[in-house]
């Protein structure tokens, strides 16, 4: 009789090998916003120290 453990092992390892390389669908989505947001917050950073330096002067 085969162990649970055994079925597990097997399953984690079929599904290691139909992971896809690049993400699909909602995780690409998310990625590419994910990335979007962090430019977003770069260049707010950047005005909000412009807007800063322009009024000391």
């Amino acid at each position: 009789m085969t162990s649970l453990h055994h079925i597990a092992q097997a399953l984690d390892s079929t599904a290691v090998r139909k992971m896809p390389a690049e993400p699909t669908g909602a995780a690409k989505i998310f990625q590419f916003h994910r990335k979007t947001n962090i430019l977003h917050s770069v260049f707010t950073l950047k005005s909000r120290i412009q807007v800063y330096v322009i009024t000391e002067l």
